[in-house]
């Protein structure tokens, strides 16, 4: 079974072939979309030879108002195509996201549906203009870009949203809320690529024009909010983020109530900021005062209910309680093993911290 970046991907490929079928890139984009399809299997290109052509035949000749029926139809149809090959043969995935990323960052095409030859002669072609300056494409290559970035390439999501960036100022203006997000999301990557200190400043400098045009306390600015602080924690000033966190708290318990999900995770970040910046006991306090709430609203085996245990162990240890901190690992190590298995790299993590904590406490019994 396909994950979420790869269906995502199939979704994009697909509505991909409908847009360059429309245009007078078609034959570049045709050869390259049959290439991969055919695996270098001459049947095969041949079989995908005649989809592609009978997918541009039934656009050139869809009018009305069953043409966007039509548009979507095939869209689905050349997705699940997508996702065939990459259910079958999971190499294909690196040649699809080169492809996709070819066609969309090639010059613009003129497109040759029937609504783009009826354009008066003196409209300007970008107004039916296809390709990477389409609304609809700058919508697909960001949907392209985070999935690159949740399937674990952040260097590539981070320079995928950094060549998206300048098109959208250019087409959307640099104030649309969908180019503030593509800023958004070129900051958080640039951060998860290892520039934390790159990611602090491109959110400094986005905060203000999100407050601005969106306003304080629109979900986007607040997003932004959490970003800056926890990057500016990671990038040395754990101070800095503490206080930032501080203050986004109470705007979240106002706007969303001190139960929301964002609440709480406002709460975590503060108290682990308040820990980096210095004060353990202070941290063991707040993820204490925590721990209750998200039991109560999540259950005891939810991940953010054991990454507040995982949190409120080790501060308590930090705090001076080494012996405490050894048992509240010993007792969340049964929970990590029974969720997520005895192997699991954050299992071992738990074991560490439980040796870690044993060894302190001068007790030779723990872990082996």
């Amino acid at each position: 079974m396909l994950g979420a970046s790869l269906l995502t991907l199939a979704a994009v490929a697909g509505q991909l072939v409908v847009d360059a079928a429309a245009t007078d890139g078609w034959e570049t984009a045709e050869q390259g979309f049959a290439k991969l399809l055919g695996r270098g299997d001459a049947k095969q290109a041949k079989l995908a030879e005649r989809w592609l052509a009978e997918t541009r035949e039934q656009l050139s000749s869809a009018a009305g108002t069953d043409s966007e029926m039509i548009r979507t139809a095939l869209a689905g149809r050349w997705a699940g195509r997508w996702a065939d090959l990459l259910e079958e043969d999971p190499d294909a995935e690196a040649e699809l996201r080169a492809l996709v990323q070819e066609i969309e960052t090639a010059p613009p095409a003129i497109d040759l549906s029937a609504s783009g030859q009826a354009v008066s002669a003196d409209t300007d072609i970008s107004s039916y203009a296809a390709g990477p300056e389409h609304p609809g494409a700058l919508a697909t290559r960001s949907e392209l870009a985070y999935s690159a970035g949740q399937a674990g390439d952040s260097a590539a999501a981070r320079d995928q949203f950094a060549a998206l960036l300048p098109i959208a100022e250019r087409v959307l203006g640099p104030e649309h809320p969908d180019t503030l997000a593509a800023r958004g999301s070129l900051a958080f990557w640039t951060g998860q690529a290892g520039d934390a200190a790159a990611a602090r400043d491109q959110f400094a400098a986005l905060l203000p024009v999100a407050e601005r045009v969106l306003g304080p306390d629109h979900p986007d600015t607040l997003i932004n909010r959490h970003n800056l602080a926890n990057f500016t924690g990671y990038a040395g000033d754990a101070a800095a983020a503490r206080e930032q966190f501080a203050a986004l708290l109470r705007v979240r318990e106002r706007a969303f109530g001190a139960d929301s999900p964002d609440t709480l995770t406002a709460r975590f970040n503060l108290a682990y900021w308040t820990g980096r910046a210095g004060a353990a006991a202070a941290a063991r306090d707040q993820f204490a005062a925590l721990l209750p709430i998200r039991e109560r609203m999540y259950g005891p085996d939810h991940p953010d209910t054991l990454a507040t245990r995982e949190e409120l162990a080790y501060w308590t240890g930090c705090a001076g309680a080494a012996a405490a901190a050894r048992d509240q690992f010993a007792a969340l190590l049964a929970s990590y093993e029974g969720v997520l298995g005895p192997e699991h790299p954050e299992t071992l993590a738990i074991w560490y911290q439980l040796a870690h904590w044993t060894a302190l406490a001068g007790d030779d019994t723990g872990p082996d």
